[in-house]
């Protein structure tokens, strides 16, 4: 059987296998107790992406938090960021996200997120919620859900409107510009064409079911709609409505990476004269590096893991600095809506950035910095085994300098790098080689996955 997959990224299994009835129960029970440790009084969010199992896991896990007597408030279908967003003017002490974002199907899993921060868990409390699961005792032989408030339209609302209020909206819809949009089927899929149609958008939605990432692979139908229509954009968010690609007005996937490139280089125009710092982790391209630079702005830059983008960006913040970013891997935080991935605010950006610049996206992200990047992931069976694995990694290439700061990784003198980490998320490896050498990036690629045994 599949092992769960647990860590501060959330809780990820295969239904049906790891990921039961119980285990939801359980789960339930431990963060109950643990939100309870910090606000015996509060409130809980639910929510859940569209995967058909959320339902009942949605049951089980009402039941496990039933007893701590919360007041819980059920958002229904709606993004992980929706949620996020939604504990601010609800001052919820805690709330769960039934997604399993951007993995396939038949995985689901939780999110789960604290008050006052608003951010998912860290690796400290992901330890104590794995501790109380590990002292529940077995559910009981019936579940019976305890009667849960129902604030969908009051949440999809806020976080609209909250969006809508970092761009210029009127100016936005004097365009009428024409997008395609894939949901993936997901949660995404309401909002995001609500968003559209107050942006004054044409929106032709793209009616498939895909694989929950939107890498370029995955948008062949999103790429023949934005043909068909002539749209001037195309977007693709995962089943959770955190991450956003975009597809160009001449059909071409632009890349998961060039969405946070393009946003932060927006808001770097925007904030000119202030100082400023952009949070990266430490697989995001480096081309943002270049942006940042070029603005006189500042890189900060953290591990794999949007807790850890989040809490550098509050300390940044807290420190009176302006302050937003997030991952390559099409996760756009702005803190002003959300301390997490937000691809609705991603949206509105890019159509602000096309607004305001009066060109084709094409030539905007022409104009950008680009790094040849290749990122794959391996099957891991045994995450101990990695280890060996960066020996013979390390090994190949001893002219660079390593580090660990997550995982393995490898700098070279001409800046390009290498990074091998297991995935927070599968039981996978995952590899990121970058260079301005194309060439180079393709053969030492090559020689990084010879030496990982998958060669």
């Amino acid at each position: 059987m599949e092992a769960l997959k647990v860590s501060y990224s959330g809780v990820r299994g295969i239904v049906g296998g790891s990921l039961t009835r119980q285990t939801a129960w359980r789960y339930g029970v431990s963060f109950g107790r643990l939100v309870a440790s910090r606000d015996s009084e509060g409130t809980i969010l639910l929510a859940r992406d569209t995967r058909p199992s959320g339902l009942w896991l949605r049951e089980a896990l009402l039941m496990g938090l039933a007893p701590f007597g919360f007041d819980l408030l059920d958002l229904g279908v709606v993004p992980t960021p929706t949620v996020q967003f939604f504990m601010e003017p609800t001052r919820a002490a805690g709330a769960v996200m039934i997604t399993a974002s951007h993995n396939p199907e038949p995985w689901n899993g939780f999110k789960f997120m604290l008050g006052p921060e608003r951010t998912v868990l860290d690796s400290l409390q992901t330890e104590a919620l794995i501790r109380g699961v590990r002292r529940t005792e077995d559910p009981p032989e019936q579940f019976v859900a305890p009667a849960v408030e129902d604030r969908h339209e009051q949440a999809v609302r806020a976080h609209l409107d909250r969006v809508l209020a970092q761009v210029d909206a009127t100016g936005i819809r004097q365009v009428g510009f024409r997008v395609a949009v894939d949901s993936a089927g997901g949660a995404g899929t309401e909002p995001t064409l609500r968003l559209l149609d107050e942006l004054g958008c044409r929106v032709f939605p793209v009616q498939t079911r895909r694989d929950s990432e939107p890498l370029p692979e995955n948008l062949s139908a999103l790429c023949a709609t934005v043909r068909e229509h002539s749209c001037d954009l195309g977007v693709a968010q995962d089943l959770d409505a955190d991450r956003l690609a975009l597809v160009s007005e001449k059909a071409e996937p632009l890349g998961d990476e060039f969405t946070l490139v393009l946003a932060v280089d927006h808001l770097l125009g925007r904030f000119s004269g202030r100082e400023v710092a952009v949070v990266r982790n430490v697989a995001t391209t480096r081309a943002l590096d270049a942006v940042v630079a070029r603005h006189g702005a500042r890189i900060v830059e953290t591990r794999v893991g949007e807790v850890n983008l989040s809490r550098a960006l509050a300390r940044e913040r807290a420190n009176g600095l302006v302050a937003f970013g997030g991952e390559g891997n099409g996760g756009v935080i702005l803190p002003q809506v959300a301390m997490g991935r937000d691809s609705l605010t991603g949206i509105a950006l890019v159509l602000e950035v096309l607004t305001r610049r009066r060109r084709p996206i094409s030539e905007v992200v022409a104009a950008l910095p680009d790094l040849p990047m290749a990122k794959l992931k391996i099957p891991l069976e045994d995450e101990c085994s990695l280890e060996q694995r960066y020996a013979r990694v390390r090994a190949l290439f001893p002219q660079a300098v390593a580090d660990r700061p997550d995982g393995l990784r490898l700098t070279f003198e001409d800046g390009g790098w290498v990074l091998v980490r297991p995935s927070n998320t599968e039981p996978v490896a995952r590899v990121v080689v970058q260079s301005r050498d194309a060439g180079w990036v393709e053969d030492t690629l090559g020689r990084v996955l010879q030496a990982l045994g998958t060669g």
